[in-house]
């Protein structure tokens, strides 16, 4: 927890005086656990994602991270839920589920990584497994800058003003059929994203 904030109040403090860090917020977020999916387009993305949301989220990350030494331990006391790409992780879904059965937020990055593309094109449906399954919402975020900032394939920052949207929740209906639940739920997501990150229909 400690961690968590350091790292938080550090990053904002940078974000902010060389990066114009703006954040907007649609509407209030729930009080109860969310699930918070953003677009990828740059490794800044986490620390953007973790600097705008006013609360302790918990990161759901690829495995693959935790081969560098050092992430891993970071990743470790974060308690950030590792995850298999491009399969059903059973094990990440369980935790990630009892995390919001006990009242914890979640992030994760649906495009399942970094997409050079300007839009989102497909998502991975694990977060709409989860709300379906908890009943938690969605809240969709969209991230600007952070590929001009820091590219990817690139360590040393570029100029350049890094904006984060917070979209309107998005809840799952629970009276309909899981399939279709997950379906609907990935349309309205990958459509608010896509709006977020474009700068349309930010009322």
């Amino acid at each position: 927890m400690v961690l968590y904030y350091f790292i938080k109040t550090i990053t904002l403090a940078i974000m902010s005086l060389f990066f114009g860090f703006n954040v907007n917020l649609l509407g209030n977020l729930p009080d109860e656990p969310c699930i918070f999916v953003a677009n990828h387009k740059s490794i800044l993305d986490p620390i953007a994602l973790m600097d705008a949301i006013d609360r302790r989220v918990f990161f759901i990350a690829s495995k693959d991270l935790y081969r560098m030494p050092i992430l891993s331990l970071i990743l470790n006391a974060l308690e950030t839920i590792p995850i298999k790409k491009n399969s059903a992780d059973v094990s990440a879904l369980k935790k990630a589920i009892k995390m919001l059965d006990d009242g914890r937020s979640i992030a994760l990055f649906p495009e399942g990584g970094i997409s050079l593309d300007k839009s989102v094109i497909k998502i991975y449906k694990g977060a709409m497994y989860l709300s379906c399954k908890t009943g938690c919402p969605i809240v969709p975020v969209g991230i600007n800058g952070t590929d001009v900032v820091l590219p990817m394939g690139e360590y040393l920052p570029h100029a350049g003003r890094i904006s984060v949207t917070i979209g309107k929740s998005i809840y799952p209906d629970v009276s309909m059929d899981k399939g279709d639940c997950l379906d609907k739920m990935a349309h309205e997501v990958l459509n608010s994203l896509n709006s977020l990150i474009n700068n349309r229909d930010l009322k």
